[in-house]
């Protein structure tokens, strides 16, 4: 397990402040099964607020990490114990339209926001443009079933 969590460390942004404490959260949500970086350098949907954001599918939890550029981290943690649902969307892969491949994920969870609406997760597809990991998402949806 010492070796993925070099590994890891190594494409975290801002490592040596930022792995310490994930790590950390890391290590309490159970065994890593999967994870994925959503991005790095920001991209459409967050703008300039963070530039990086990695996901964690752990025996226990799902982690969702965002790291500002000055280093500044949130860290978020749902157990898949309170997932009730999972929506999966699929888009053509270029304009040929022959393939499609999944583009998101939406995952709902048994808590509310208030008495009329369920949380919800929205993962959508990396683009490798902003240095995403793909197959990384891939696996970490086909394994939350």
């Amino acid at each position: 397990m010492l070796e993925n969590w070099q590994s890891i460390a190594e494409q975290i942004y801002k490592n040596e402040l930022t792995f310490p404490h994930l790590r950390e959260r890391l290590q309490r949500g159970g065994e890593l099964r999967a994870w994925y970086k959503y991005y790095r350098g920001g991209n459409q949907w967050a703008g300039k607020h963070f530039v990086e954001e990695n996901v964690f599918l752990m025996e226990k939890v799902l982690i969702w990490v965002q790291i500002a550029e000055d280093g500044k981290m949130g860290i978020y943690s749902f157990k898949l114990d309170d997932i009730s649902k999972i929506d999966r969307s699929y888009t053509f892969a270029d304009k040929s339209q022959e393939k499609l491949v999944l583009s998101q994920a939406t995952i709902t969870f048994k808590t509310m926001k208030n008495n009329s609406k369920r949380d919800t997760l929205v993962f959508k597809r990396p683009l490798q443009s902003e240095e995403g990991d793909v197959e990384g998402f891939e696996q970490l949806i086909a394994l939350l079933d």
